[in-house]
């Protein structure tokens, strides 16, 4: 830790205890809850049939969600300064914020898209389906984000390489969130598409204003 090219003594800085906050909160969640979190790891080769307690948002889910939130907004500070700083935890905060905000946007307006065309179930299970995207990343940016702290090595190579995951990741939630879509909705299909397309493609161009 000591040889660290980011940070000198990481183990008086706030970056350190919120990664080990954020490891805990996973293993902790691991112990509570074996059976779902071994589910959890399935999930993106189930099928569309969603039971309760991957649907309700609970405390299993809850947390997997913020501390993806959290963990996201970590490494975009981490990938944007060349030496960090304490006072960057305010920008790690920042940047959490308007990833909630951009959640939380997108997540009314599949709301209200069901509503207004009366297609409330599917737009729901779809946004859902979606949602299942933060509760895997929580679990799989964790060990990059100590590698990106504390790893002494090449950290663009691996910036990159933790991107292009996340990326293929999101897409794939995507276009499961699509399939649901077109499986449950009474819409035609290429108007699903379309409102998923205006669903997708409007809070990224806000998230990407806001974050640059």
């Amino acid at each position: 830790m000591q040889e660290s090219p980011l940070i000198p003594q990481l183990a008086s800085t706030w970056l350190f205890w919120l990664l080990v906050g954020g490891t805990l909160c996973i293993g902790l969640l691991r112990y509570q809850y074996a059976h779902r979190f071994t589910r959890l790891l399935r999930l993106p080769f189930r099928n569309y049939n969603f039971d309760s307690s991957e649907l309700r948002m609970d405390l299993f889910n809850g947390s997997l969600e913020f501390w993806s939130i959290a963990a996201m907004a970590l490494a975009i500070t981490l990938v944007s300064k060349s030496e960090l700083q304490f006072s960057d935890w305010t920008l790690t905060v920042r940047y959490a914020l308007i990833i909630g905000v951009f959640l939380t946007f997108q997540g009314l307006l599949y709301q209200l898209a069901g509503y207004i065309f009366q297609d409330q179930e599917a737009y729901s299970s779809a946004w859902h389906e979606k949602s299942m995207f933060l509760r895997w990343a929580a679990i799989w940016i964790t060990p990059l984000l100590w590698w990106l702290s504390f790893g002494i090595g090449p950290r663009e190579l691996l910036a990159i390489a933790g991107g292009i995951f996340l990326i293929l990741l999101y897409l794939w939630a995507l276009g499961r969130t699509a399939l649901v879509l077109l499986r449950k909705s009474s819409l035609r299909p290429y108007h699903n598409l379309l409102y998923l397309c205006a669903l997708e493609i409007s809070p990224v161009l806000i998230f990407i204003f806001l974050v640059s």
